[in-house]
């Protein structure tokens, strides 16, 4: 993993960006301390699995939005 300076990152930004390209990470610096980190987009299948983890891992509680929408209805006509 490269680190550099943001200064010296925008004078070479190309040539890191096709470091980056080929899998790298790079983290920016600024004063010695890491401001940003470049990194590799993720491959569709990897975005696909994340965001399927993510669903999965949501716990919906109470009644569906059809049940509470409809029960709001028939209230408002009594």
């Amino acid at each position: 993993m490269l680190r550099i300076s943001v200064e010296e990152a925008a004078i070479d930004l190309k040539s890191l960006l096709e470091r980056v390209a080929r899998g790298e990470e790079v983290i920016l610096l600024e004063q010695d301390k890491a401001v940003a980190r470049l990194v590799p987009p993720l491959h569709k299948e990897e975005r696909l699995a994340s965001m399927k983890q993510f669903r999965d891992s949501l716990a919906i509680k109470g009644e569906s939005l059809s049940a509470t929408v409809i029960n709001a209805r028939t209230e408002e006509r009594r």
